[in-house]
């Protein structure tokens, strides 16, 4: 038997969008909507969200039928309004001009049915062995490289709460953080272009929270549960960790296709990151999901050869990244990515050739499409 839909305020639904729903009830008052789910059987209700008092329906609703289930149709781009309605009990918003596959689609994850958005994306974490050793400004390069190789949808988070710098690598002000998705409860693709900034060629940005009190607020639960998203949502996710493993690197070290590790040719780096190896591959990560990139490779007073990093780690590296201390330091006094033409660049973009082609995900309709800005 189909589910059955009140549609509330929303003239512009018709039935034939909903194949597979029966559209039971139209109405426009909130009385009428609630005498329509009490005498209905109505077990789905969509409403339109930029009508006035919307939250104070959904919560009406919620008093009358507590077993409902609530998508939501906005209009509007304040992440606030769209946490408002999910914290009232909206379980998916889907946002106009109505797309009839999105807007299906949002019905039947409301209700907690298979979709192809099941399929999970790559995600390539990316851990410093030592403070300074260049992570943040490789895995913002990365995620940048990887956006501009195609169409794919591409997303980069910064995990590191406290100390983040990726949103000032890539020269972008996001208006909300991860902390942001994470307090919504419930985390959709319209919630995330909402809280992340577009840089061209598109991909999408996830700033650090904007305090360390807010940073210490945002727990591993919530980061799980904003990752599964991204990775239904996705299709490449670049995460920056933190300096440390926390529970927070502890998730999403769980999580990722391949954890990079950046090293220096020097003895307190190659030193931490067999540490850090043996820590998480301890922990039952495979050997085979760790991946070493040599950074600053040819810098003056490096105390190891690649060869002898090679063993010292039991692995060789997957790719070098050559010293240009002088371009990295003026882009990030710029609060601008590098240049395209200078060779770190030039070395990062084929790091990112071979994370997607060995991690390349099939084709679905489940990710987003390759984003356009959101103002």
């Amino acid at each position: 038997m189909a589910n059955r839909v009140c549609v509330h305020q929303l003239p512009e639904v018709d039935e034939r969008l909903l194949p597979g729903f029966s559209v039971v009830a139209r109405t426009l008052m909130q009385d009428e909507l609630l005498t329509a789910v009490e005498t209905t059987g109505a077990n789905l209700i969509l409403l339109d969200l930029d009508a006035p008092s919307s939250v104070g329906t959904i919560l009406k609703v919620r008093e009358v039928q507590p077993r409902a289930t609530i998508v939501g149709v906005t209009g509007r781009a304040k992440l606030e309004h769209v946490i408002g309605a999910q914290r009232a009990g909206c379980a998916q918003v889907t946002t106009r001009p109505l797309n009839p596959d999105d807007l299906v689609t949002a019905l039947h994850a409301a209700l907690g049915h298979d979709t192809p958005a099941a399929v999970a994306g790559p995600v390539f974490a990316v851990l410093g062995s030592v403070g300074g050793a260049g992570a943040t400004t490789l895995a913002a390069h990365l995620a940048l490289e990887i956006a501009q190789r195609g169409e794919s949808a591409t997303a980069i988070f910064d995990l590191d709460f406290e100390c983040g710098g990726v949103a000032e690598a890539l020269g972008v002000q996001p208006r909300y953080s991860i902390s942001d998705v994470a307090r919504a409860g419930i985390v959709d693709g319209a919630l995330l272009e909402k809280a992340s900034a577009l840089l061209p060629p598109g991909l999408r940005v996830f700033a650090r929270p904007a305090s360390i009190a807010e940073a210490h607020t945002t727990d591993e639960t919530a980061v799980q549960a904003v990752l599964e998203a991204a990775q239904r949502f996705y299709q490449f996710t670049v995460l920056d960790l933190p300096h440390h493993l926390s529970a927070t690197a502890g998730v999403a070290i769980e999580r990722c296709t391949k954890l990079i590790l950046v090293v220096h040719l020097t003895v307190p780096s190659l030193r931490n990151a067999r540490r850090i190896i043996e820590a998480i591959t301890g922990e039952g990560v495979p050997h085979s999901r760790i991946e070493v990139v040599v950074n600053r490779h040819g810098k003056h007073g490096t105390h190891f050869g690649l060869e002898m990093a090679e063993q010292h780690l039991h692995r060789p590296p997957l790719i070098t990244i050559p010293n240009d201390y002088k371009s990295v330091h003026a882009a990030i006094g710029k609060g601008r990515p590098l240049a395209e033409n200078t060779a770190v660049r030039a070395a990062i973009r084929e790091l990112a050739r071979q994370l997607t082609e060995q991690s390349a995900p099939k084709a679905s309709g489940a990710w987003l499409p390759k984003p356009s800005p959101v103002h």
